[in-house]
């Protein structure tokens, strides 16, 4: 078999074969650019970040209002209570000289505005729910 000069796409198994390629063969063929991978990296790279950056959020977010829900569980189950709650229902904290205190008693009800804390109900996961009012 003879060499075939290097301009020349030959093989063996297709013969001349410069029609199948998926790139130019020749130096007169059409350009071509490579893609600019470290500019793709970067691009992507930053996307990632900010989903992660997103979802970090979210997890403090989350995190934060389970405290907020731990502590507020904490305050009304340690205040003094004198009866036995009842799921659904609406109860008001007290601050009473120092003294923590859940009562079934609205604040309108008997003038007591400056002690009160806020309205909470128990829902049937036994966790304590501020009432925004």
């Amino acid at each position: 078999m003879e060499k075939k000069p290097d301009l020349v796409v030959w093989s063996e198994k297709n013969g001349y074969d410069a029609k199948l390629k998926s790139y130019p063969t020749s130096a007169g063929g059409q350009d071509f650019d490579l893609p600019n991978v470290p500019l793709f990296r970067e691009q992507s790279s930053k996307k990632m970040m900010d989903v992660f950056n997103r979802e970090h959020q979210e997890i403090k977010e989350r995190i934060e209002k389970m405290y907020d829900e731990y502590n507020t569980f904490i305050m009304v189950w340690e205040s003094k209570i004198s009866f036995e709650p009842i799921v659904g229902k609406s109860y008001f904290l007290y601050n009473f000289a120092g003294e923590l205190t859940l009562s079934l008693i609205a604040p309108n009800e008997w003038g007591r505005e400056k002690s009160f804390i806020g309205e909470y109900i128990l829902n049937s996961d036994n966790k304590w729910i501020k009432k925004n009012t």
